[in-house]
């Protein structure tokens, strides 16, 4: 992903300054909407959740400018994700940790009424004070990581890991240290991912395959940022290399970059393998890996859609491709 912070310390120290320097770059034409949305029944609510607990490919987004909505505008409100969206992870460290209540009730909101999963974000390649890369520093980061999700409620914990491409530190896989990141996804496996057994998610983004063998059993999903793909035979070769690191397909999540091409819904020129030209959100939907199914798709910086009328249409119109009898949209 732009800009990586070096760490948690770093990024809560410009906070502030990262916050307004966000703001000048998100889309003018704001869609007014009450926070509560349209209403809708009981009963609906019920089968939406029953959906989301179903055997179908996820919808997924990383959301920035989290404040929990206003009296006037949800575009900072998770309550504006459309609700069949399974997956959120909260974009930026300074929005994610110290919750308000606000906050608070807009995440709880969002998971007891849509039965929507939300994460946060950190970025696992440095270590950040006052913790250090020794095996014990790294275990004690590791649990305070844990810590946060279980201290507010969230659904998980997504590691942003990116080596080859700005990511690095004493966390990626190298010379002199090179079971650090082992060390620390194996402390986390023990309260998150598919083998903790406490329904907690583990996730991975950014280049899940830089891992040792084996560690991609105890991630519940690996996320490919494969923005401005080209097409299917570009995220199938993305999928191949994941694939020789132990990654299954029903693991694998791939994502567009609406920070840049929210307006059109990823790059125009997108070719699947029959040579239809599509934009690659819609190529991401339609997409499976020659080794099966596919987890899901989605967006990086998704919350540029609620510029759009409808809001977040590409993403609605992902969700039909992939799930067309979903309960929305």
């Amino acid at each position: 992903m732009k800009n990586i912070i070096k760490s948690i310390g770093l990024c809560f120290g410009l906070g502030l300054a990262l916050q307004a320097c966000d703001d000048w770059t998100i889309p003018e034409n704001e869609v007014i909407q009450n926070l509560e949305g349209t209403p809708k029944s009981e009963e609906y609510y019920e089968k939406l959740r029953a959906y989301k607990k179903t055997d179908h490919q996820l919808a997924f987004g990383w959301f920035g400018f989290w404040n929990g909505g206003t009296s006037t505008s949800a575009r900072g409100s998770l309550r504006s994700v459309p609700d069949s969206v399974d997956l959120v992870a909260i974009w930026g460290t300074e929005h994610a940790f110290n919750l308000t209540q606000t906050k608070i009730n807009d995440m709880r909101y969002v998971q007891e009424k849509f039965g929507t999963k939300v994460l946060f974000t950190i970025f696992a390649h440095e270590i950040p004070e006052p913790f250090d890369a020794t095996p014990e520093g790294i275990k004690a980061y590791a649990s305070a990581m844990c810590d946060t999700v279980y201290k507010y409620g969230y659904d998980g914990l997504d590691l942003d890991y990116e080596p080859g491409f700005g990511g690095s530190g004493p966390l990626v896989s190298g010379p002199g240290h090179m079971d650090n990141m082992e060390i620390f996804v194996r402390k986390l496996s023990e309260r998150l991912g598919p083998t903790s057994g406490t329904g907690k998610l583990l996730v991975i983004d950014g280049v899940p395959y830089h891992l040792n063998e084996g560690l991609s059993a105890l991630f519940d999903y690996g996320i490919v940022q494969a923005y401005s793909s080209r097409g299917d035979s570009d995220l199938q070769g993305r999928f191949n290399n994941a694939y020789a690191n132990g990654w299954k397909p029903e693991q694998y999540i791939f994502t567009e970059n609406f920070e840049s091409l929210w307006k059109t819904g990823g790059t125009t020129n997108y070719r699947d393998k029959d040579g239809n030209i599509m934009n690659s959100l819609q190529g991401m939907a339609r997409f499976n890996p020659e080794q099966g199914k596919k987890a899901g798709c989605g967006t990086y910086h998704m919350e540029y859609e609620y510029a759009h009328n409808p809001e977040y249409k590409f993403l609605r119109q992902a969700i039909q491709i992939m799930n067309p009898a979903n309960p929305n949209n």
